[in-house]
């Protein structure tokens, strides 16, 4: 280990000072080069569904798994780590990407196993899974933060933009991946995942800081 660093649990790297939050986007780049995913069945499987953040997958029962076809007829780049699925604050992510997350945070995720057809490639792939970030919590400390609110609802509370955030460490506590409570559709990841998803070279995410400095 280098002075800068520290081994924590379950083998991951703790950058030192004080920890740092990004929000997870799709990194547009990879994206562009990459085969497009069809979620080949999405329409079947969504007949009736209401959305209910309160649950997985906000609520979303899979009675089979999501069929993944990948089209190459203009892209041939190679497949990502994580790309976005068609199901609001799901992620579609790699064998590889999964076992990090459960690594670092076990209790943070749960995955759905996803059919990926590979009958247009040479030969197949990596698996896939649908990733939704079951952690929620309430850890923003506003009055030290710079937020921009949605103003348009009156009587509820939603975080527009997080322009400089100030968590509350005894609230964050372990949690290294989570989204917030009044922000559900944004995944939040602390710099311990963002060097564990640098060093393994993960592709198909980019890290927006959200706080200054």
């Amino acid at each position: 280990m280098t002075g800068d660093a520290a081994q924590g649990d379950r083998g991951v790297v703790v950058p030192a000072g004080p920890r740092k939050y990004y929000s997870l986007n799709i990194d547009f780049k990879v994206a562009g080069l990459s085969p497009m995913p069809d979620w080949v069945n999405q329409n079947e499987q969504m007949k009736g569904y209401h959305p209910d953040w309160r649950e997985p997958f906000c609520g979303l029962q899979f009675a089979e798994p999501p069929r993944i076809k990948f089209d190459r007829k203009d892209r041939r780049g190679a497949l990502p780590d994580a790309d976005t699925s068609g199901l609001s604050a799901t992620w579609m992510v790699s064998d590889r990407l999964k076992g990090l997350f459960e690594r670092i945070d076990p209790e943070a995720f749960v995955f759905q196993r996803a059919e990926v057809d590979y009958s247009n490639f040479p030969e197949p792939g990596a698996g896939y899974w649908f990733c939704y970030f079951t952690q929620e919590l309430d850890c923003v400390d506003e009055e030290h933060s710079v937020i921009r609110y949605f103003d348009n609802v009156p009587g509820i509370k939603a975080y527009d933009a997080l322009l400089d955030v100030k968590m509350r460490p005894e609230v964050v506590g372990s949690a290294h991946a989570f989204r917030l409570k009044y922000d559900k559709s944004r995944s939040i990841v602390d710099d311990v995942i963002v060097a564990a998803m640098k060093a393994e070279k993960i592709r198909g995410f980019e890290f927006k800081p959200i706080q200054r400095g």
